[in-house]
């Protein structure tokens, strides 16, 4: 996969995510981004919390990762990378079990959730044009879920922006519900 197409893929999805958040939802009332679809389902400000504490964790490892000085070549997505993306893909419907420390559920949250993630969102555009000049295929980025695990930089960044896209079709959705 050529490193350039995949990093200008990533920056285009990041800048839709924010352009979405921003126009569909930042506009929103407080009570509506609270509000579940159904009891068990997170509220759309629940999803972005979740994303929130998903952020805190992988955009000082994706930076910790860019510090190190090697030769770029050509990205190749790792067989465990392409398992944590399909797993959190949109199209995938399955749903899937949280860890309690991830999961936001009961939460009564404020618009502070969004600017935050906004936040997260323009760290990760920056990241994304630092990584232009890296190796993204050294495993240098641990897993959130298991810290033992390590994958490749550029199966990171591909995951984090999946899961962001996979949660917020599901925010999306539950403001559909509640408007």
């Amino acid at each position: 996969m050529e490193t350039q197409n995949l990093i200008a893929r990533l920056q285009a999805d990041v800048q839709q995510i924010i352009e979405t958040v921003e126009t569909e939802l930042l506009p929103l009332e407080t009570s509506v981004l609270n509000r579940k679809p159904t009891p068990e389902k997170w509220s759309a400000l629940e999803c972005f919390e979740h994303l929130n504490r998903y952020n805190r964790f992988y955009n000082p490892e994706l930076e910790q990762a860019l510090e190190h000085k090697g030769r770029a070549a050509a990205f190749r997505p790792g067989w465990l990378g392409n398992f944590f993306v399909q797993s959190v893909a949109p199209e995938n419907a399955r749903p899937m079990k949280t860890r309690a420390y991830l999961n936001p559920a009961g939460s009564q949250l404020s618009l502070k959730v969004l600017e935050e993630f906004l936040g997260h969102q323009r760290h990760l555009l920056e990241l994304l044009t630092r990584a232009k000049g890296a190796n993204l295929n050294r495993r240098a980025v641990r897993v959130e879920v298991f810290r033992l695990l390590r994958i490749k930089t550029g199966d990171a960044f591909r995951f984090v922006v999946t899961h962001q896209q996979r949660h917020l079709q599901q925010a999306l959705r539950g403001v559909e519900v509640a408007v």
